[in-house]
């Protein structure tokens, strides 16, 4: 739904102003969901469990200078038809700070290491086929539907975790290729020939993409997104979204404050935290949750019925890991590289280089590895040093430059499969995807739920900023079957001791 619609009509349903919302999680959803609820007179107020906010947008900075450099461990682009998302960038006064994110395959001469040949990405399809022969060899086949299967085998192996490597092998050798020999490629192929337009053709020919597996299949639409080139980032870092969201919020983010417990009640919610420590249970009339499947299942719940925990317990989410170096030069773009990643084999997977300039006398940054699924996971499973050095030695076999001594300056990682905020990636709803969201995004009384899992838009903050925006719809719709005059109480527990305490006029 377009976003200044559904803002519309949570004002129109904007029956009973005044109530107070508890937030539990300081992400991209917890933010917006803030702004837009005090922005509709009601008050609220943000627990967040960690020492920072942001949730999975997470800006790292080599430095504290202003033109420090920069890398993003979280989210680091936007899809330019992702239209609720540049609506809050907008909102926030960030509209200039919009440009281009040169994403994979955009950048020609990013290299490849193909089972340790260091070649221009442009070269890889071709010494695909000539190094693996079999299907890519296949005379069966025209010319055209060999190099366009190598180059989409191309594309898979430098985005794909392992196991949809493997589906596609399957599914290549089984029918696509007699798919993509019954396709006219020739308006796919650049006119040199040495690239393809893939987002064309899996646009164009929906009955290529229903030819695959079903896993498959979905993570093609990811790779239309993720090859667009339309892709967009923030200059200056993602979380200038989230400093000026919270910046905009009136009611108290506080950091620090755990949730153990969560128990539904008929008309409120009582939540129990950790703070320095001690437990803190409080009575909310509304809450708004935008934990993590991945971590609310290990909290104590209560009050919920068997299709809610059903979808707690059995959302599948992806690990991602990342890794930066804050290098001293940018040395990459002596061999004409502006941007785009390379593929430096192995299980780092992709290579980003900036397509912002930073200030050279500062250096530059390399996102060095950025990993999802099984690869992730196994670097998930290194020490950080351990991670550090794999990576090098992995990345340096295609840009040598690492190993000079000083080159790197500094260095920076997240495994976010191990991240106990996040315990995963994101969501990969690759099966029965629509049922899955609907399930998570339900509510249970007053507890509703928002983040990316909650979405159409798994992975990406559009699928958090629209839950938590169709959260903010149910949430001001929703009239209580009785009215509470109650005054809601936290109880502080320290050992064997309970203390009373009276929340406050906030409430």
């Amino acid at each position: 739904m377009d976003t200044k619609i559904l803002l519309e009509q949570c004002q129109l349903v904007n029956f009973q102003k005044g109530k107070h919302i508890t937030i539990l999680g300081a992400g991209i959803a917890g933010l917006v969901a803030a702004y837009e609820l005090e922005r509709l007179g009601h008050t609220v107020e943000i627990l967040e469990g960690s020492l920072r906010i942001g949730g999975r947008v997470w800006t790292h900075r080599f430095g504290n200078s202003p033109d420090a450099p920069y890398a993003e461990l979280g989210a680091m682009r936007i899809p330019s038809e992702h239209e609720m998302t540049l609506h809050y960038v907008r909102e926030m006064g960030l509209s200039d700070k919009l440009c281009k994110f040169m994403t994979v395959f955009e950048e020609s001469n990013a290299m490849m290491n193909i089972n340790g040949q260091v070649l221009k990405m442009k070269d890889a399809p071709r010494v695909l086929q000539q190094t693996e022969g079999g299907i890519f060899s296949d005379t069966r086949y025209s010319e055209k539907t060999r190099a366009f299967a190598a180059w989409l085998k191309t594309i898979i192996n430098t985005i794909a975790p392992g196991n949809l490597r493997s589906e596609f092998e399957r599914d290549l050798q089984s029918h696509l290729m007699d798919e993509l020999e019954r396709l006219d490629l020739n308006p796919y192929f650049s006119e040199d020939g040495e690239t393809i337009d893939l987002n064309s053709l899996l646009s164009q020919n929906p009955s290529f993409r229903a030819k695959c597996s079903q896993g498959l299949d979905i993570f093609l639409g990811d790779i239309m997104t993720e090859t667009s080139h339309d892709l967009l980032q923030l200059k200056g870092g993602m979380d200038q979204l989230i400093q000026r969201l919270a910046a905009s919020i009136k009611g108290e983010i506080k950091c620090n404050s755990e949730v153990v417990a969560l128990s539904v009640q008929k008309d409120h919610v009582e939540i129990t935290t950790k703070e320095n420590g001690q437990l803190h249970t409080r009575h909310c009339d509304y809450v708004l949750c935008t934990i993590p499947f991945s971590v609310l299942r290990k909290l104590e719940l209560s009050g919920f019925d068997d299709d809610k925990l059903d979808s707690i317990h059995n959302t599948v989410y992806c690990p991602g890991t990342k890794v930066a170096f804050h290098t001293r030069e940018s040395f990459w773009q002596k061999d004409g590289i502006k941007g785009g990643a390379s593929f430096s084999g192995e299980g780092v997977r992709q290579t980003y280089y900036p397509s912002v300039k930073f200030n050279p006398e500062r250096g530059s940054v390399m996102l060095a590895s950025y990993t999802i699924g099984d690869d992730a996971q196994r670097m998930g499973m290194m020490s950080e040093s351990e991670r550090f050095d794999y990576v090098q030695n992995t990345v340096s076999k295609i840009h040598p430059e690492l190993n000079t001594p000083g080159m790197i300056v500094d260095k920076a990682s997240i495994a976010w499969g191990n991240y106990k905020w996040s315990a995963g990636g994101c969501t990969i709803h690759w099966d029965d995807s629509e049922s899955n969201y609907l399930k998570a995004q339900r509510a249970q009384n007053t507890l509703f739920f928002a983040g990316e899992h909650c979405s159409r838009f798994p992975a990406w903050l559009q699928g958090s900023i629209e839950s938590a925006v169709e959260a903010v719809y149910d949430i001001v719709k929703h009239q209580p079957a009785v009215q509470s005059t109650a005054i809601p109480v936290a109880v502080t527990v320290s050992g064997k001791n309970r203390q009373l305490a009276a929340v406050g006029s906030a409430w």
